[in-house]
Order: C-alpha cells, then structure tokens, then sequence
C-alpha cells in the first residue's frame, strides 16, 4: 500500500509539473494537437499507478516524452504559419451578413443544432442577429452581432432543419404543416432547400442552401398554441 501511495504522488507531482508548464488554458480551449496530447497523458499516467508490477520508469519517460511533443510542437508553430494550420486548423467563417454558410458548416461537420446552441450559449436566440460567427480551431463559436436586427419576441421556434419538418414543434409554435410547405413554396424553394426555417411570433426566418436569408413579418391564422416543443428540432 505504501508502494502504491509513492508512486502516485510522484506521479502526480510530475504531471502538476508538466501540466504547469504547459500553460494555464481550459480543456475548452486547448488546440486540437494539445488536446490530445492531454488524453494521452492521462492514460500513460494510470498505468503505473494501478498496477505496481509496471516499473515507475515506463510511466515517467512515456510523460516526459509527451511533454517534450508539446513543446516541440509549440514551438514549431511559433514559428511556420504552415505548420500551424497544419496542426490546428484555420478559423472558419460559418455565419456572414448572408446568413448560415451551410458549405462551410458541412465541411467542418458543424450541424445547426451545434450552431444554434453555441449562439444561444452567448445570449443570442436567432441568427438573424449574427452579422459574422467564426469557428475557431478550438471549438469556441466567436460572434458579432448585427446591431440592427430586430430583437426576437421570445425563442423562435425551428419548424425546419436542414431539410427536415420538424413536425413536433408546429403545435407549439401556433401553426400547421399547410402553412409551412406554402411559405416555403411561395419562396420558390423546395423543402430540402432549406437549411433552417424557424417563427418567433409573427416572423418567420428562413435560410436557403443558396443565397440570402429571408426574414419577414407574416399574417398567421390564430391557432392554440401547446406546451412542448423542442428548440433544435432534434425530434424530426
């Protein structure tokens, strides 16, 4: 037991160094080469800690080696631009004054529910709001606001995502399937067209695949709204 308790204390005292040395970021911030790098720490450093027939050295050498990476690596992209996209990536514009840049979405594998919650993690509750959003490489979601959007009512409800109904939510945002495939149709778009449609009140904001959004005021038939809904469609 005493051999046991030795071994993680240096253990943990050399990853306090280590980590230390690395610097002071938060997981959500790390680079995507640090965050690995991170995960491989804490996998070589159980190893020696759970089982004592692995001597002290295989778990310490295996830590310091990974150190050393990330300083190599650090380093390197101080100093070579190219390296440094290379390693991280480069920072991708997803929301521009034209709306959701679904091409560049897909590439990165950024769905809209992601974006939808990212944006409402920083208190903005429509993309109409958004003049630019940038995905930086480590995953944080920058945005400018369009100061002259119009503040949404409550939060709009997605009757759209990227080509599908989001049928569960129409109860709850007052209006019907009828009205939704006319609005889109009377856009002279089809429904796989639209990477999001959603209502807020009386105004509807619409994103083609191609294109402008489109945000506007409609004349919507009264209909008893229900409690329920979901806010990103995830229920299509």
């Amino acid at each position: 037991m005493l051999v046991v308790f030795i071994r993680t204390v240096i253990i943990y005292l050399a990853l306090l160094l280590g980590i230390r040395l690395m610097g002071k970021r938060t997981i959500s911030e790390l680079q995507p080469f640090e965050f690995v790098i991170t995960m491989a720490i804490a996998d070589l450093a159980c190893m020696p800690m759970q089982d004592i027939a692995v001597p002290l050295v295989y778990g310490l050498v295996p830590l310091f080696v990974m150190f050393l990476l990330h300083f190599a690596f650090t380093w390197l992209a101080t100093k070579s631009v190219k390296f440094r996209k290379f390693l991280n990536g480069k920072p991708i514009i997803v929301v521009t004054p034209e709306g959701i840049d679904s091409e560049s979405m897909a590439k990165l594998n950024f769905t809209i529910n992601d974006l939808l919650e990212s944006i409402r993690s920083q208190q903005f509750f429509s993309v109409e709001q958004i003049k630019y959003a940038v995905l930086e490489t480590n995953g944080n979601l920058s945005i400018l606001e369009n100061s002259s959007a119009p503040e949404p009512n409550g939060i709009p409800v997605t009757l759209v995502v990227e080509g599908r109904k989001m049928s569960t939510n129409f109860d709850f945002a007052g209006v019907d399937e009828g009205f939704v495939e006319n609005y889109i149709a009377g856009k002279n778009l089809k429904l796989e067209d639209v990477v999001l449609m959603t209502l807020d009140a009386n105004r509807v904001f619409l994103q083609p695949q191609k294109g402008k959004f489109i945000a506007e005021n409609v004349e919507i038939s009264p209909k008893t709204a229900l409690n329920g809904g979901s806010l990103n469609g995830n229920n299509a």
